[in-house]
């Protein structure tokens, strides 16, 4: 194996293992010793490739969002509607969230750009005003009113997997049922709230 190859896969390892480590005991919780332990590498290799901590956790939020941007592109292609894009996109991420610490960590990291929502609200953003513009929408709802709801439902669902992260192994069909009740709607009477 050449030297270039090894130097990425050593690079990998660590965002790897520090994805884990930042997912599991959050970015203060978690020391580079034990990241170094997770990932088999020395500490001289961790500072050759990270001068610091902020530079590892930068490296793991690319990751994260890289990830997540190619899932997003991926789920939005196969969907009838903008409307129907939308509720994939965020099963997508809840699934996403479930079964890669690159991008459950990256969600967590907020303290510093890059943001992990700009790998995805801008995209929900635009397939809601699609569907606004496609008439897919009831009058009284507005898509900026739908993008902040996906958004507060997406970190709810990050949250519950900080605090029960088996049980989100069906999260993203627990999800779609909260989708289903918010495109039902929720009640047969006329309210005003």
């Amino acid at each position: 194996m050449v030297k270039q190859e090894r130097a990425l896969l050593t690079r990998e390892r660590l965002v790897r293992a520090a994805a884990d480590a930042f997912a599991r005991d959050g970015y203060t919780g978690s020391s580079l010793q034990d990241i170094c332990g997770r990932a088999g590498i020395s500490m001289g290799a961790l500072t050759f490739h990270f001068a610091k901590k902020n530079d590892l956790a930068r490296a793991v939020k690319e990751a994260g969002i890289a990830v997540t941007r190619h899932e997003v592109d991926r789920t939005r292609r196969g969907a009838p509607d903008p409307l129907a894009a939308v509720v994939a996109v965020t099963c997508g991420l809840v699934d996403l969230l479930a079964r890669d610490t690159r991008v459950r960590a990256a969600q967590s990291l907020t303290h510093t750009p890059p943001v992990w929502d700009e790998a995805w609200v801008p995209q929900v953003r635009r397939l809601l005003a699609e569907a606004e513009r496609q008439d897919l929408l009831t009058p009284t709802v507005h898509a900026e009113t739908l993008v902040r709801l996906s958004t507060h439902l997406v970190h709810g669902a990050a949250a519950a997997l900080g605090t029960r992260p088996r049980a989100m192994a069906d999260g993203a069909a627990e999800f779609a049922l909260l989708w289903d009740a918010v495109l039902e709607g929720v009640t047969t009477r006329s309210h005003s709230y």
